[in-house]
């Protein structure tokens, strides 16, 4: 018997006005208060649905308790609501789709934006329906408890049976801090750091990647728009590498373009009106695999020279070209017969050091990033991740820390791997790393340095977000 003082009485349960935390059907039952062992009782209802149907927040509120790796009591959600009531979500989904593999990993229990005091609306994706921790011999399922702001466990029986059900889940503003350039677009981006207006401090350019038109967007620092423009045909779905730098010596940048996957390779320069000022074919023009760009001063003449690398399907052959699309230089940056793209990233001369180039493999290769003078000699080489990740990786160079009065570069996983930031000095000592975004979310990022910060941006699978940090 379960004894009487554990268990609330009826009286005192009130009825909450929430949304039903499961999409579509869900079947359950009062369960609350039944025997679970000799000291135990069932302290919320169990809503039975299938692997991987979608559960929402019931209300407004904070995200709470969000455990990864996964605890021995499975995935779980805590939120907490505006008047204090908490509710727990419990055996989230632990499994590969379609599978009992246990391996699902965090992609697949919680929805992207779940992360401990992050604000949640009514109706919010927050996770997905599962079987984990000691679930893991029962139909799949969440396990809904309901607490009082005192901490008084309820029975949530009535509040479920006079829940509002929805049939999808709600759309939620932009958290503190975050920029969406395009709003709910479910794409990921490329981002490069210039200076559009004069100032000292970095603005950002933003183009999707594959999936997503042409639409590039200038921003200032103050996430103001300076201006959009389409800088290939609207019709085109491939994606936009971008670089920024000044080309022609007036002391504002100009924008670089490079198609994604599906488009030829022809780089295209801009003024930040959109005014096309240069155009030019960085390889074969039948290559469909897309280019990678950047820019940077590499003769000390103050115009940047464009550097190019191709995407996926093509060798990792690095080519400088002046502005007019005249050839300056190349090299081979890694096996000639590597075809998992390569991408870049330039900074011209410091006080104590050469004009650089720094590449990095694609999808496919090792975390393997390489530092060369534009005449392709190897300065450093060094991995940034384990040696034996393959999900490639993204490159910057900027002066980040405070500390220094050079550049660093930064890195962050391309895809398969979590937002793991990492600050390198020139010769490869890891100087700093963290976390952006979630830590088990492995869909890939892109990333850009500019004066003492950077800005992350997500990839495919979640709507397309933007991060700006420092160390």
């Amino acid at each position: 018997m379960v004894p009487s003082f554990l268990v609330p009485k009826a009286s005192a349960q009130p009825v909450k006005s929430i949304i039903f935390p499961i999409i579509g059907a869900g079947g359950f039952s009062d369960t609350f208060g039944a025997p679970r062992g000799s000291d135990r009782f069932h302290k919320g209802i169990d809503i039975f649905g299938k692997k991987m149907q979608a559960l929402v927040a019931v209300a407004d509120g904070t995200v709470g308790y969000v455990p990864y790796p996964e605890a021995s009591f499975g995935f779980m959600v805590s939120l907490r609501d505006k008047e204090g009531y908490e509710y727990q979500y419990i055996h989230l989904n632990n499994d590969t789709p379609g599978t009992d593999d246990g391996r699902g990993g965090g992609m697949n229990a919680y929805a992207v934006d779940i992360v401990r005091g992050n604000p949640v609306v009514a109706g919010q994706l927050i996770g997905y329906v599962g079987d984990s921790g000691n679930a893991e011999t029962t139909p799949p399922h969440l396990h809904f408890e309901m607490y009082a702001p005192d901490g008084t466990l309820l029975n949530p029986y009535e509040t479920l049976l006079t829940a509002t059900r929805i049939g999808a889940p709600v759309d939620y503003p932009a958290l503190p801090g975050e920029i969406l350039p395009y709003g709910n677009f479910k794409g990921g981006g490329n981002i490069a750091t210039g200076n559009f207006d004069g100032d000292s401090t970095p603005d950002y350019v933003v183009a999707p990647r594959d999936g997503g038109g042409p639409h590039v967007k200038i921003n200032s620092d103050d996430g103001n728009v300076i201006n959009e423009f389409m800088a290939y045909i609207p019709q085109f779905r491939g994606g936009v590498d971008l670089a920024a730098a000044d080309v022609d010596g007036d002391g504002i940048d100009e924008i670089i373009t490079a198609p994604g996957p599906g488009g030829g390779p022809h780089v295209r320069i801009f003024k930040i009106n959109g005014t096309e000022v240069a155009g030019f074919m960085a390889y074969d023009a039948q290559f469909r695999g897309g280019v990678r760009v950047s820019a940077a001063d590499m003769d000390n003449d103050n115009k940047a020279e464009i550097i190019t690398a191709p995407g996926p399907g093509g060798g990792p052959h690095v080519r400088i070209f002046k502005a007019d699309g005249s050839p300056f230089a190349g090299f081979m940056a890694y096996d000639a017969q590597f075809r998992g793209g390569v991408d870049i990233a330039a900074v011209g001369r410091d006080i104590t050091n050469p004009p650089l180039i720094v590449t990095a493999p694609g999808p496919g290769g090792g975390p393997h990033v390489r530092v060369f003078t534009y005449d392709g000699a190897e300065r450093q080489a060094f991995m940034a991740y384990d040696p034996e990740f393959k999900g490639g990786v993204k490159v910057s160079l900027g002066n980040i820390s405070r500390s220094t009065a050079w550049p660093e570069i930064l890195t962050v996983p391309a895809s398969l791997g979590g937002p793991h930031v990492k600050m390198f000095d020139l010769d490869g000592g890891e100087l700093d790393g963290r976390m952006e975004f979630e830590e088990w979310w492995i869909g890939g990022y892109d990333i850009a340095a500019g004066n003492n910060r950077y800005y992350i941006a997500s990839s495919q699978g979640r709507r397309l977000s933007i991060r700006e940090n420092d160390f």
